[in-house]
């Protein structure tokens, strides 16, 4: 552990409480805006920031700067880095992704669904994720605590409005990782605990919500935020930061959840209103994933190098010459890169079988944009997926057209021949349970478009596997995968267990309210 993973450590201890962690990180901007500094807060800094509008917004840049860290659990911080590590565990739990080998043993176990004996620790996924996201809702509250003490000025509603979209996020990471999915037939199933107000050390844990009041308080946090956002004239003051769009951006992954396809096409037109923002980016412009200054995203994190490793990152586990990456390369599924055209430049993101470098399938999308600093900014939010988002909600609500125009304004800065390809799809809005079978819907071929161009961004593969119902089977003619496993629909594997520490310290919280197994 580097020192300064032992340094985060200690301030967990310290904040600790009965439910969670109340971890409180504080991001300090010195001499320029993208300069950023760490620093923990106390208690007299912690009053005296809920008074002051500027040390407020100083609270909330803490919350995203939690976001990108490693270290949310006692050990083992190599493998959590942050919000990254949720994109990372749920795509790799889907048929899409593998990894060529254990390495050095960080998301090996994710992968071949071996982590369920870690939930009675601390070291663990289901700890460091449950951790990390409660931490986010608990500073989340404390800012809004602050809500009736200043004067409702621009910066004021701005922070605020922050505050409950991270909330939201939090939440949204919570119910992905925790519930079950397919949302029609689980509104009544066990959700996880909501918290509205900062908890502290006599805080008494809430017992699990139902998954419909869940996703009913995650509509509501993000409602409020945009009313904030529009209310609101200050500037976003770092790249860093959600603004409206994003936040109507993340409201428009809810709304896919809950299938309700007006309001993912209301949500992603909304977000998509960004000025200067371009929808779709000319594929030379996506490079590798790691500029925040690229024009077509609505959301991600700037790291700098003075915060960055070549070891825990999100990129040293991807990038192939990565501190870990180089150990265990991260790979495409082999027919799933094999329906790819030879004409879409998609392609060219993973190693050929038959001319590699490193190993075949592996990929190349996501590279540190400075090799020899470690560094590669975040990025976690980006127009094409809004697109998508808006020609799945047409064509669920039989408007074709519309949705093949939206695709192919996509698909031709991404293929020369898609044009043709996309023709020869059938106007339906259903599509094959079998995720390995040629496409032929419209249906089909918007959902194929999401496993190529959002390959290990967003929430991961399973977010598309859960609310649509589906399961895979990795063990078929001509597969690469290096643990051949299979899932059914509504699998309990897509659903982490309950941290033990959860059990033990929430008395709304025991055995029986554990997830199946």
């Amino acid at each position: 552990m580097y020192p300064f993973e032992q340094l985060a450590c200690s301030w967990l201890a310290t904040f600790r409480n009965s439910i969670f962690f109340l971890f409180v990180f504080l991001l300090i901007q010195s001499c320029s805006s993208e300069t950023l500094d760490l620093s923990p807060a106390n208690k007299t800094l912690l009053s005296e920031s809920l008074e002051d509008v500027q040390s407020l917004q100083t609270l909330v840049n803490g919350i995203y700067r939690a976001m990108y860290m490693n270290a949310w659990s006692t050990a083992w911080s190599q493998e959590n880095p942050g919000i990254m590590a949720i994109t990372l565990v749920r795509d790799l739990q889907g048929e899409d992704h593998l990894m060529s080998g254990q390495g050095n043993g960080w998301f090996w176990y994710d992968y071949t669904f071996e982590t369920d004996a870690d939930f009675t620790g601390t070291m663990g996924r289901q700890y460091a994720l449950w951790s990390m996201c409660y931490t986010i809702v608990n500073q989340a509250n404390l800012v809004l605590s602050a809500r009736d003490q200043l004067k409702a000025d621009s910066l004021a509603l701005s922070v605020f409005a922050q505050a409950y979209a991270l909330r939201s996020f939090a939440y949204t990471c919570l119910y992905e990782c925790f519930c079950d999915g397919n949302y029609p037939e689980n509104l009544t199933s066990p959700g996880i605990p909501l918290y509205t107000e900062a908890s502290n050390i006599e805080s008494r844990g809430n017992p699990r919500a139902r998954v419909d009041t869940v996703l009913m308080q995650i509509k509501t946090d993000y409602g409020r935020a945009a009313e904030l956002f529009k209310l609101s004239s200050s500037e976003r003051l770092h790249p860093s930061h959600i603004d409206l769009y994003a936040c109507y951006g993340l409201w428009a992954r809810l709304a896919l959840i809950c299938r309700d396809w007006a309001m993912v096409d209301s949500l992603a037109t909304l977000a998509l209103s960004k000025p200067g923002l371009v929808q779709v980016a000319d594929f030379e412009e996506l490079g590798h994933f790691n500029d925040l200054r690229a024009k077509n995203l609505l959301w991600g994190y700037k790291v700098l190098t003075a915060q960055s490793s070549p070891y825990g990152p999100f990129l040293s586990h991807m990038d192939p010459e990565g501190g870990y990456g180089q150990n265990a390369f991260q790979c495409i599924d082999a027919g799933l890169y094999n329906r790819i055209p030879d004409s879409d430049l998609r392609k060219t993101w993973w190693e050929s079988p038959n001319n590699y470098k490193y190993y075949p399938y592996c990929q190349l999308k996501f590279r540190y944009a400075d090799p020899l600093s470690f560094t590669g900014d975040l990025i976690y939010l980006r127009a094409e997926e809004l697109l998508l988002m808006k020609a799945e909600a047409a064509c669920q609500q039989q408007n074709y057209q519309q949705a093949m125009t939206l695709l192919l304004k996509l698909g031709a800065k991404r293929d020369s021949l898609y044009a043709s390809r996309l023709s020869e799809c059938t106007d339906s809005n259903l599509f094959n349970i079998d995720t390995q079978v040629e496409i032929v819907s419209l249906m089909d071929e918007i959902l194929f478009q999401r496993r190529v161009e959002l390959w290990c961004e967003g929430l991961g593969r399973c977010f598309d596997l859960r609310r649509l119902n589906l399961g895979y089977d990795r063990n078929y003619s001509g597969s690469n995968h290096t643990c051949l496993i299979k899932l059914l629909p509504g699998d309990s594997r897509y659903q982490l267990l309950l941290p033990q520490y959860e059990i033990e310290n929430n008395p709304g919280i025991d055995a029986t309210n554990q997830n199946p197994r």
